[in-house]
């Protein structure tokens, strides 16, 4: 009979007794422990153990004073908490009521609240309907308004540029006549216009004539310009075409005309004839302005100064023009030297501009003998 010996295998199971003991014990300390790791909460914000009470917020955790000190938003405009909803303007925030309250933008004219598109106009902010309503200037002509392109003349009117298209313009002062701006007007034949501003001093009459020639002959003769005969033969016309036709001059603007006869025996002059011609219904001050231009026409034909160029001609003729403006000093005559000043006309204007530079140089009585030379 074969004995075997199991002392090895009494060996081998208290071994394994004693691993499987030692496992079991670690695993009662290792997974309690794991376990109570794993339901660890830590502090979104510094990262430390979570005890008792704390703040859940967009699901992370924090310590009540982590989250009040440094998550929780405190509005911007009166230090409290914001709890809810609430606006963000600038990189602040701001609790809805405090935002309406001092935030929001209101408009400049009614105060209500603005939300959406808005007017900025010299730092303060409009409805658009506040804006149009209110704010934008008004056209003179029709009080709609202006928000496009404007015409501001010299008379501070302020209207719509397309008026200039359906509105005739008086002859004398350029303002549109409208009944806004000049309480109308009236027409002269169709061509030219006057408006009621302008038409109690207009000139119509031929025994209006007489008394401004005085005058003009007067204001002349005081700088010098001396011997124009008093009697010249003044044609009113109420045509412009009449007056180029006339004149010969293709210039659209012109307002006045001298003619000039002189009948000679063996080439001697013996007998001068003048004839001057004026646009009627012109202001009074204008009126004059045009006949004493051509009074210096009738200067410079009595003393043979007839070959002089175009623009010094012309140009010496419109000092006559300023003479009475200033004269006047009114803002009419104002307007009518500054449309002198700005006009580009190589003769009325460019050449009124040389004269006018050598006048306040030399004064008229040596302006006068200098033309002998030009």
């Amino acid at each position: 009979m074969t004995k075997f010996n199991f002392g090895w295998l009494n060996g081998y199971y208290r071994m394994t007794y004693s691993l499987i003991r030692q496992y079991l014990l670690i695993q009662l300390i290792i997974i309690p422990m794991t376990l109570s790791l794993c339901n660890q909460k830590f502090c979104d914000y510094c990262s430390k153990k979570l005890k008792g009470q704390y703040i859940i917020h967009k699901n992370n955790n924090y310590h009540n004073i982590c989250y009040d000190k440094h998550i929780q938003i405190y509005c911007d405009q009166c230090g409290l908490k914001i709890e809810g909803s609430y606006n963000s303007s600038k990189g602040n925030q701001y609790h809805k009521l405090c935002y309406q309250k001092y935030i929001q933008k209101r408009c400049a004219e009614c105060g209500d609240l603005i939300s959406g598109i808005y007017n900025i106009d010299n730092g303060k902010e409009y409805h658009e309907i506040c804006y149009t309503n209110f704010i934008l200037p008004k056209c003179d002509v029709c009080s709609l308004p202006v928000d496009d392109v404007y015409i501001k003349d010299y008379w501070k009117n302020f209207y719509h540029e397309y008026h200039i298209n359906t509105m005739p313009d008086c002859d004398n002062c350029s303002r549109l006549i409208s009944k806004a701006l000049t309480g109308g007007g009236y027409s002269v034949n169709s061509q030219r216009y006057v408006c009621n501003i302008c038409k109690p001093d207009v000139i119509i009459k031929d025994t209006d004539i007489n008394p401004n020639l005085r005058e003009v002959l007067i204001i002349l003769n005081s700088v010098g310009i001396k011997n124009i005969p008093s009697k010249i033969p003044i044609t009113l016309i109420d045509s412009r075409d009449e007056l180029i036709r006339l004149s010969g001059n293709k210039s659209g603007n012109i307002q006045g005309y001298t003619n000039y006869v002189a009948t000679t025996v063996s080439g001697k002059i013996i007998k001068e004839e003048y004839h001057i011609y004026v646009l009627s219904n012109l202001h009074r001050i204008i009126f004059n302005a045009v006949l004493a231009h051509e009074l210096l026409h009738v200067y410079l034909f009595q003393n043979q100064l007839t070959d002089l160029d175009s623009d010094v001609r012309e140009g010496f003729c419109n000092l006559g023009s300023n003479l009475i403006y200033e004269h006047y000093n009114t803002e009419l005559s104002k307007y009518r030297i500054l449309n002198m000043n700005e006009s580009e006309d190589p003769d009325y204007g460019l050449g009124y501009r040389r004269m006018k530079k050598l006048l306040d140089i030399e004064g008229w009585k040596r302006l006068l003998s200098r033309l002998y030379k030009m």
